[in-house]
């Protein structure tokens, strides 16, 4: 039953969409605390995100739908509503995989966003494409391999060093009035290659998805967070857990001889885990999700029980002084190792 403070809710968006207000105003009156919403749009997500980048990989198995529709309910079970995907993932096979998933699964394309990208052609010599034509022809495929008429999000996968912004600009129109493709974004881009097709797009660009977590934190990074803050632009971070080469070292699975700044950290990592009583990976995407820029964590986990570990982090609670610590004793080990070079 929904409560009054749900119902007085959805009223104010009902009337807001009666007045014809902007998506931005009724996305935000329907925000929840375990929610975001994306700006410059109508729609709500899930404060992290399943990345289906590994669910492509073992598509021909026979027991794929099986092991398949497990996880991915264990993520809707945990609240997770947000799907991102790109069309070489799996060689296409991930998003084959996810429209499968969605067949046998009655209404779940109408409970879930999907965001997909396009533009990596890394099979072809590391060529980056986003010319309006490839745009718009990686669109139509991946559409027909979800199963699905538009995608609630299209990113471009990679900066394109022969962009040309018109182009672009075009391939937006043409999807929008089409109904293919309800936003747009990117991913892998600077401020400065943002701004560069911002001076053709209509379309506001409302994501920028970038490496990012405890371990990937550098003024360059701090930068692109700042930029999009300054620019309502949605930050995702993928391989939120993965560790700088610089560390040398899984801080989720540490060599033995690791140096001791980074079985510092990894004891810190368990610490807060243990009070909170979650894994120290779910510190580690909670370390980001207490940043006040928004950002959601992109997951990667196949097993319902990692993507359960991953979820728990909505409920780890961490200080000022608690944030800074993990990120110094992060930075302490990376002085030591580049000491040692």
């Amino acid at each position: 039953m929904s409560t009054r403070r749900q119902f007085l809710a959805h009223a104010a968006v009902a009337s807001l969409v009666a007045q014809g207000s902007s998506a931005s105003e009724k996305c935000l009156l329907s925000t929840s605390p375990k929610a975001y919403c994306v700006p410059h749009t109508d729609l709500v997500v899930s404060r992290i995100a399943y990345g289906c980048a590994m669910l492509g990989l073992d598509w021909n198995g026979n027991d794929f739908v099986p092991r398949t529709i497990p996880t991915i309910r264990a993520a809707l079970d945990s609240g997770v509503t947000f799907f991102d995907l790109a069309d070489v993932y799996g060689y296409g096979k991930a998003e084959m995989a996810l429209g499968q998933v969605m067949r046998q699964s009655l209404g779940l394309r109408n409970k879930i966003v999907i965001q997909s990208k396009c533009g990596d052609r890394f099979l072809e010599g590391g060529t980056v494409d986003n010319s309006r034509n490839h745009i718009v022809s990686t669109v139509e495929a991946s559409l027909h391999r979800l199963g699905t008429d538009h995608l609630d999000v299209l990113l471009l996968h990679w900066p394109d060093d022969l962009v040309e912004p018109d182009e672009v600009a075009s391939a937006f129109d043409s999807l929008q009035s089409s109904g293919k493709v309800r936003y747009f974004g990117v991913s892998n881009h600077s401020p400065e290659r943002i701004d560069l097709l911002k001076k053709s797009a209509r379309q506001p660009l409302v994501a920028n998805q970038i490496p990012l977590g405890l371990a990937h934190w550098h003024s360059e990074d701090v930068k692109i967070v700042d930029y999009c803050r300054l620019h309502d632009i949605q930050v995702q971070a993928y391989s939120p857990l993965r560790s700088m080469e610089a560390l040398r070292a899984n801080l989720l699975n540490p060599p033995p001889d690791a140096i001791p700044e980074i079985r510092r950290t990894v004891d810190l990592l368990a610490e807060h885990a243990k009070r909170s009583r979650v894994t120290p990976a779910a510190v580690m995407l909670a370390w980001l999700l207490h940043h006040p820029a928004g950002i959601v964590p992109v997951i990667g986990a196949t097993k319902p029980e990692h993507v359960i570990e991953g979820c728990a982090a909505e409920r780890v609670e961490l200080s000022r002084v608690e944030w800074y610590s993990l990120l110094q004793a992060v930075r302490d080990a990376e002085a030591q190792l580049q000491a040692k070079t």
